[in-house]
């Protein structure tokens, strides 16, 4: 076992007796935890967890699934000598005597530059490229929350569904770079106009969402839908140019309007289309009878 610790290895390896006391510490654990040998040898492993962890105590959890199922998972983060955190990728198996356990090994290395890839391409698979919003996928999760916390606390969950008009027309003028500077520009005139507590996505193309919660009437939301226009209807630099936009806006809300996300969702589409139809510039309000009118 010793010889096995004495070898060059950038893996960190140590043995703990059955308390978690360590009792052996390798060159590469040296490195990666930032201890000598003389420094840790005879404390216990608990220090090398995060405080919540030892809180909830995952050391002893470890321990104890290693010893049921003879290997334990180490994949959380760690914490070095110097106070720094890094993620940890390894294994903790039973040291057995004559059949007993008498204490524990644990390999493992810093895969700290995976995890963070790893997080960050996750992260970025919810996120719009172009303006950094919640995309499509990220709504439709946020949207299934946030009906279920209205649910609970009996409130109203409103949706705003936001088109831009003429978008097509910036395209074609003033070509697709101004258009992405402008849905820019727009993501971030109704971000400065919404509360923390509200959610703004891009479904995709020109087409936005905003999720309000927390109301009791529709009162807010026809607030909300008047400063929304106001503010988008300012002129817009892009490519040197002024360009005027505007945007209609369909409003529908959980759970007078609709109970499920489809639902909802559709509605407020209905009601984007009334707007639309009614010259833009303007928002409407889902009411059932314009569901008769549309189909």
């Amino acid at each position: 076992m010793q010889a096995l610790l004495d070898s060059p290895s950038r893996h960190a390896i140590m043995v703990t007796n059955l308390d978690g006391g360590i009792l052996l510490w390798n060159h590469g654990a040296e490195r990666i935890f930032g201890y000598s040998s003389e420094e840790i040898v005879g404390t216990s492993a608990e220090r090398l967890f995060e405080p919540d962890d030892r809180n909830e105590g995952i050391p002893h959890k470890e321990m104890a699934t290693a010893s049921k199922d003879g290997c334990a998972g180490d994949f959380r983060w760690h914490v070095r000598k110097d106070g720094t955190a890094f993620w940890a990728d390894g294994m903790m198996y039973p040291v057995r005597l004559d059949g007993a356990d008498i204490g524990y090994m644990k390999i493992l290395r810093d895969a700290t530059a995976q995890k963070l890839r790893e997080d960050e391409h996750a992260r970025m698979a919810f996120v719009d490229a172009l303006t950094g919003l919640p995309n499509r996928a990220e709504f439709d999760r946020r949207l299934v929350d946030m009906i279920g916390s209205a649910q609970r606390h009996g409130e109203l969950l409103v949706l705003h569904l936001v088109d831009v008009d003429h978008f097509k027309e910036v395209n074609d003028s003033l070509g697709h770079p101004a258009g992405d500077a402008l849905l820019v520009e727009v993501a971030h005139r109704m971000h400065g106009l919404l509360r923390t507590t509200d959610h703004l996505a891009r479904l995709g193309g020109d087409e936005f969402a905003i999720l309000q919660p927390g109301g009791h009437s529709l009162d807010d939301a026809i607030v909300v839908a008047r400063k929304l226009l106001e503010r988008l209807a300012l002129p817009v630099d892009v490519a040197g140019s002024q360009a005027h936009v505007s945007v209609s806006i369909g409003i529908s809300a959980y759970p007078t309007d609709a109970m499920q996300m489809e639902h909802l969702m559709r509605n407020a589409d209905i009601a984007l289309y009334q707007a639309k139809a009614a010259g833009r510039n303007q928002y409407k309000v889902y009411e059932a009878r314009q569901k008769r009118r549309s189909v």
